[in-house]
């Protein structure tokens, strides 16, 4: 019971992170990263926002439907896929 509620907060954690990317996309992030000025950047985001929302929405579907193997394959890919972005994004970091 409670891996089901750990993989449903992990779904929404990635959904927050995907839709948080997406909306973002014009904005200047914690003052280092700057999309509006690297298109780059901005594409990498897009990119990264719809991977993480759909990763998200596998996980929570993935929760829901209780399959073990389907859970235990979009545990791995979450934690691929997150490391994988935090390795690249600061390729794009701006320092002043």
């Amino acid at each position: 019971m409670l891996t089901l509620g750990l993989t449903i907060v992990l779904g929404l954690i990635l959904l927050y992170m995907g839709f948080y990317l997406f909306t973002h996309r014009t904005k200047t992030l914690f003052g280092v990263f700057s999309p509006k000025d690297d298109p780059a950047l901005k594409k990498a985001m897009t990119i990264w926002a719809y991977i993480l929302t759909i990763l998200g929405g596998l996980t929570i579907i993935a929760a829901i439907l209780g399959i073990l193997a389907f859970q235990i394959t979009m545990l791995i890919l979450d934690a691929i896929l997150v490391f994988i972005m935090s390795i690249l994004m600061p390729t794009y970091l701006r320092m002043p």
